[in-house]
């Protein structure tokens, strides 16, 4: 087993990445200027979530929202001008609920390593199978959260990471989701020795990416075991260390 040692208590790492994150998400429509406006407004925006998970963006019509949300039809209109800023918006919330559920994961996993001898977050170190066998079982939870619990928001990202695609007014964000979401893979990779931390990182987007895309395809029941097989064999792969 892998010895543990006491970890210390330290800040969230802030990557220059994340902080780009932040600042770009930077909402368009009509600024609430009380707190039951604001939670109106992000009724609004999360009813417009739910119709980009169900119908795709083509489904998001400011009556539609309104109906799902519960608001008057003039509550959606007057804080959004038109379908894109309500859209664009709402990527918005999700990009931000998205930073925030990714950043909980990552401290977890530098928590762990905080408490894992030095040799062995070198490549080829004593106990490294089991140091990779303990972080697929960490994400393997954290990614079966995401594809049951989390459905929603799995398919709502596909949905507006394709529409990014077209247009060019949500591309940037896209692109800045998706380098906050390497780089903080990237940080970890690299205090586990990764010769190639920022290839590795793509690679295990790429892949999660598209693990998120086959649990969609296959419904609502996703096999947890095969889960964590896959996941398991892949983080083995990225550390040197294959699964038997």
């Amino acid at each position: 087993m892998v010895q543990a040692q006491v970890p210390e208590v330290s800040a969230r790492r802030e990557l220059p990445e994340n902080r780009s994150l932040r600042q770009s998400i930077r909402y368009s429509g009509r600024k609430a200027s009380r707190a039951k406006s604001e939670i109106r407004r992000v009724e609004i925006l999360e009813a417009t979530l739910r119709i980009a998970a169900r119908d795709g963006l083509r489904g998001i019509k400011h009556r539609a929202v309104a109906r799902e949300a519960g608001v008057p039809l003039a509550a959606t209109t007057y804080y959004f001008r038109d379908i894109h800023e309500l859209i664009s918006d709402s990527f918005m919330l999700f990009a931000e609920k998205a930073r925030d559920n990714l950043d909980s994961f990552y401290d977890t996993i530098h928590l762990v390593l905080d408490t894992i001898p030095a040799q062995t977050l070198r490549r080829g170190g004593a106990q490294r199978r089991e140091l990779a066998s303990r972080l697929s079982v960490i994400s393997t939870a954290y990614l079966y959260d995401q594809f049951t619990r989390r459905r929603e928001q799995v398919l709502a990202e596909q949905v507006f990471l394709l529409e990014a695609l077209r247009d060019d007014r949500l591309a940037g964000l896209a692109r800045n989701y998706r380098e906050a979401w390497t780089a903080g893979l990237r940080q970890i990779l690299e205090r586990l020795d990764s010769p190639a931390p920022a290839r590795d990182a793509a690679l295990l987007v790429n892949v999660t990416l598209g693990m998120g895309y086959d649990s969609l395809l296959n419904g609502r029941e996703v096999d947890y075991s095969v889960l964590a097989a896959t996941v398991e064999q892949v983080i083995g792969l990225v550390l040197a260390c294959p699964a038997d």
